[in-house]
Parts: structure tokens; C-alpha cells; sequence
């Protein structure tokens, strides 16, 4: 199965999955009527502008005390904030792990001791992706080995398990090259040994394939969202599955669940998973409310550790803003956190408890860089991608401070994700120097 390349940085996340899936919702449901002219907000409002300040602030730039579990509720056992991202930890050229053929960095995760795993998939090659290991070198870091992720095609989601395995979520083929389906492949990143589970075969042509993971917090049960479309109709699933063995732990058919909320599958529509502390997850899926119109309601479907529903649905925005979720991150305590697109124009940074409503706008954004998002365990600053590198966001107040360069002429970033414990990030891209188009990783602290 060939790869299709959705560049995030040149048309948002939002837009990028709307692009993939018109050609599954053209087959699926009738022409879209014309949208109708956006609703108007009132003055009064909550979400049209910044949430206040909430807690103390040690000074401009040092450490706050406990941030709030979400921004503006109290939170005395929420670890400290470190304060805002500003300072380039390293900064790796990641040419080594792919030798031989020009591939793009995807996909990051953070380990133990500084350690960061990445992906990178091929460029116009039917070779298999690879798993680059990142670790400190002296005073600064380098890669340290790769290895060829076999029986893996495309990279969907990428996790650490606790026993220090690597699992990478995707579609997966056979070792004659033939598509085998979609599922799990966990990795030893050391030796190179492949272990895959196949959760939903190849049956026959498929038009779309789509799925996301989110990995519990006990480090080894492993959620998985499945949404194919075939000659036999479309099929969705959430599996939760135990990522060591490939046992699965529990199924639920998603259909009714999202036709509570949506007139159209989930398929590229669902933006996010959000692992709960307590196991289970939250499900992000921008709703179609009506078939006949293309207006989105970002909605949180919940999910307990055996994927009962727990709650009711929670809408984020309402219709008339039109809005589409561009990145999603979760917080410590199970908190979601989205970027959206409205149709006033600019993004939108919100949050919402487990089991809670969507709250007040933390922070306003006026351009087109908010396609990812990180959010620090003590959730007072975020961080998201910017011309020059990344830019920190005060969620508390919704200060947007300047972007940290990462020395990078020509810079396109491509994902962010949290670092070690959550602290930190890490960030994946390329750049025009050493070489032109150089994958590279950079790791970002306080």
C-alpha cells in the first residue's frame, strides 16, 4: 500500500484530514449542500476570549506554584510547573537512521534517561519504515542505532511500553510484501525483532484505512481506533488490547456511538484518543450534526477501561462556529486539550475535565500554526509549532510568548510530542542545512 503524505505544517491538521477523507464520504453520503453563514457570538460569551489568570506566578519567566488540573479550577496534589519551554536541549540530524534512501520523521516518543525513538517512513520507496533510537552523546545527543520495523507499512501512532519495548501502531503487510491488515507491531529496539498483531485483516479492496492509538498509563494496554471502509460497508472499532501479548481486552463497535452525534462515520473525522488515568479513553470525533451541511461540532465520546460509555457526549463548540479540531493533547490527570479552527477565523486552545464541559478559550490564535499541541503534567503552559520553531502558551492567561528558534534556516516542523514524564518536548521536522530537506529532532526544556 502506497503512502499518502499529509504535510501538517502546510495546510493544518484539520484541513489535511477533511482532504484524505472526501474521496470515502463522496461514496458514503450524498452531495453536501452549500454552508450556511456562520452564527454570531454573543458579547457575553464566555469562550470569546482568554480564561483569567489562576494561581500565582513566580515572575515573568520562573517556575509557578501547582498548576490547576484544568486552567482556572484549584489543584493542590498537580506537580509544578516548570515554566515555559525556552531553551534547545538538542539537536539531531537523523540521516543515519534511514542510510541508503531519503525518508521523512513522523512519528516521537521519549524514554528513560534522555533515550527518544522516532519513525521515519521512505520517500518514494516500497522499503519498510524505521525505528531510529536517539540517546545523550557527550554533551550533546546522536543516534545511536536503527532498525527496519518489518511487517510494518504505514506509522500511526508510536509508544513506549513500561518493559522498555517500543509498540508502533499501522497498517501491516506480510513478509512476501502483501497487505496483511492493520494492527500492532511491538519492537525491540536493541535487536531488531519484530512481533506483529494483525487486530482487523486485509479484506479485500479497501478504500480507507485510518486509525489512532493511545497508550494507558500502567504502560502496556494499548487503545486503538480501527475505521475501514470496503466493498462490505464501513466498520469501526475501539479495541483495547494488552500491547505485549496482542491480547485483546476489549471491543466495542463504534457506530452507534458516533451516529449518536455524527450523520457521518468517524473515519479521518476522529482527531484524537486521550488515555484516562483510571483506564479507558477519550475519543475526539468532529461531528457532522447534518448530512447535508458540512458544519463540524468537535464532540468527546468517554470510554471506562472495559469501553462502556461513561457520560453523556460532550460538544466543544457550537455549530454555528463551524470548527475543526486541528490537534488534540491530553493532560496528566486525563484532561483533553484542543486546538480548533472556527470560522471567525484564527484557533481556538480549549479544554475539558473527565466528565466534564468544555470551558472557556484559554488561548486565541491568529495564524496557522496549531496543528499540534503539548501540554506540560502541571497544565499552565503549552507548547505549539511557529515559523521559527515553537512558541509557548500561557494556558492560564493565553500568552502566547516568542517562538524558541531552533537555528534552523528554512525549517518545516512536523509533530510535536511530550518528553520524558511529560516534561519537555521533543520535536520532529526538517531542515535546509546541513542539507537540504535534513530530518532532524530537536528536544526542548524550561
Amino acid at each position: 500500500m502506497g503512502r499518502l503524505v499529509m504535510h501538517p505544517s502546510s495546510c493544518g491538521t484539520g484541513r489535511a484530514r477533511r482532504l484524505a477523507v472526501a474521496v470515502v464520504t463522496a461514496a458514503v453520503l450524498t452531495a453536501l449542500s452549500g454552508c450556511p453563514a456562520p452564527g454570531a457570538r454573543s458579547a457575553g460569551d464566555p469562550r470569546t476570549a482568554p480564561a483569567a489568570t489562576a494561581g500565582a506566578d513566580a515572575g515573568a519567566d520562573g517556575p509557578r506554584g501547582r498548576g490547576p488540573a484544568t486552567p482556572g479550577t484549584p489543584a493542590a496534589d498537580q506537580p509544578l510547573s516548570t515554566g515555559p519551554l525556552r531553551a534547545v536541549v538538542g539537536t539531531v540530524d537523523l540521516t543515519a537512521a534511514a542510510p541508503g534512501v531519503f525518508s521523512q520523521v513522523e512519528q516521537a516518543v521519549a524514554g528513560p534517561g534522555g533515550t527518544v525513538h522516532v519513525t521515519l517512513a521512505p520517500v518514494g520507496s516500497s522499503r519498510a519504515p524505521r525505528l531510529a533510537t536517539v540517546r545523550p552523546s557527550g554533551t550533546g545527543f546522536a543516534v545511536r542505532g536503527s532498525v527496519e520495523l518489518t511487517g510494518v507499512d504505514d506509522v500511526w501512532g508510536l509508544h513506549l511500553l513500561a518493559d522498555g519495548a517500543v509498540v508502533v501502531t499501522g497498517t501491516l503487510r506480510t513478509a512476501e510484501g502483501r497487505r496483511a491488515g492493520y494492527g500492532l507491531a511491538v519492537v525491540d529496539p536493541s535487536s531488531g525483532r519484530v512481533r506483529t498483531t494483525v487486530v482487523e485483516p486485509y479484506a479485500g479492496k479497501t478504500l480507507f484505512a485510518f486509525g489512532r492509538s493511545a497508550l494507558a498509563p500502567d504502560g502496556r494496554t494499548l487503545y486503538l481506533f480501527l475505521s475501514t471502509l470496503s466493498g462490505g460497508g464501513a466498520r469501526e472499532r475501539l479495541i483495547a488490547l494488552d500491547a505485549a501479548t496482542g491480547t485483546v481486552l476489549a471491543d466495542r463497535d463504534l457506530a452507534a456511538d458516533v451516529a449518536a452525534v455524527s450523520e457521518s462515520p468517524a473515519g479521518h473525522e476522529l482527531a484524537g484518543l486521550v488515555p484516562l488515568p483510571d483506564g479507558g479513553v477519550t475519543l475526539v470525533v468532529d461531528a457532522t450534526p447534518d448530512a447535508r451541511s458540512s458544519d463540524r461540532i468537535p464532540t468527546l465520546l468517554s470510554f471506562d477501561g472495559t469501553l462502556q460509555a461513561t457520560g453523556r457526549p460532550v460538544p466543544v463548540t457550537s455549530r454555528s462556529e463551524r470548527a475543526q479540531t486541528h490537534a488534540v493533547a491530553a493532560g496528566g490527570d486525563g484532561t483533553t486539550f484542543l486546538v480548533v479552527e472556527v470560522s471567525a477565523g484564527g484557533g481556538w486552545v480549549m479544554a475539558v475535565p473527565p466528565g466534564g464541559e468544555a470551558g472557556p478559550v484559554l488561548a486565541q490564535l491568529d495564524d496557522s500554526y496549531d496543528y499540534a499541541l503539548v501540554v506540560e503534567p502541571a497544565q499552565v503552559w503549552g507548547l505549539l509549532p511557529a515559523r521559527a520553531g515553537a512558541r509557548p502558551v500561557d494556558l492560564t492567561t493565553g500568552e502566547l510568548r516568542e517562538p524558541v528558534d531552533v537555528g534552523c534556516p528554512g525549517q518545516d516542523v512536523r509533530g510535536l510530542f511530550p518528553g520524558e514524564h511529560g516534561a519537555g518536548a521533543v520535536m520532529v521536522g526538517e531542515c535546509n542545512s546541513p542539507r537540504t530537506r535534513t530530518q532532524m529532532l530537536w528536544i526542548l526544556g524550561p
